[in-house]
């Protein structure tokens, strides 16, 4: 790839990473009284970013020496760590407020005939979002925050395998955080993404 195609896709890098800021401040800076649908569309477009940022890094590091290439991805990781906090708080927030309006709702009275009918009457709720309890080493404790790791990020199809890892990082302390903060968060074949969590499993606990 030529000089002047590496800094096409810099520049691009670049808005994307302007965008990113934009959308990480007006989460980060949301209020008591900002609506639902602004958080959501924050989110949103914040996620769509961090996505395609990701596709740019990796396009940019896969042409760059040894030395360029751990300072770039220093670099990078700052910004999916800030953006994935960013997420993390809008997800939580989207979450309270929906477990808050479900809990006001008043349930209206059933006719008779519903009330005798043999057969149940269910109903949906929404649940509040798992909250994590952060994983720091300590073997005893991996199968449950694996098994909470696993049902509500890793099995998740919206989320993309590069923003797993994001999260899996976002839930590690300790020895288990330094080890994975080693392994850059970059797009590769899906059966690579998955040998990684593989190999972060066994690091972990072994």
């Amino acid at each position: 790839m030529s000089d002047s195609e590496m800094r096409k896709l810099k520049r691009k890098r670049t808005t994307e990473r302007t965008k990113a800021t934009r959308f990480i401040t007006a989460i980060n800076e949301s209020m008591e009284n900002t609506p639902l649908d602004d958080y959501e569309h924050y989110k949103g477009r914040l996620q769509e970013t961090l996505d395609q940022l990701v596709r740019l890094d990796d396009a940019i590091q896969d042409l760059l020496e040894d030395r360029e290439y751990t300072v770039d991805v220093e670099t990078c990781e700052e910004y999916i760590d800030s953006a994935k906090r960013a997420l993390l708080k809008a997800n939580q927030e989207i979450g309270r407020r929906l477990v808050s309006s479900a809990a006001n709702l008043s349930v209206s009275g059933l006719p008779s005939a519903q009330m005798t009918s043999r057969h149940p009457v269910t109903h949906s709720v929404k649940l509040p979002p798992i909250q994590l309890e952060p994983f720091a080493g300590d073997v005893e404790t991996w199968a449950r925050f694996w098994e909470q790791f696993e049902s509500s990020i890793d099995k998740d199809p919206i989320l993309s395998t590069v923003n797993k890892h994001v999260f899996l990082r976002g839930c590690l302390e300790g020895e288990p955080k330094m080890v994975v903060d080693g392994i850059a968060v970059t797009l590769r074949p899906m059966r690579t993404q998955r040998k990684y969590f593989t190999i972060a499993t066994a690091i972990i606990i072994g």
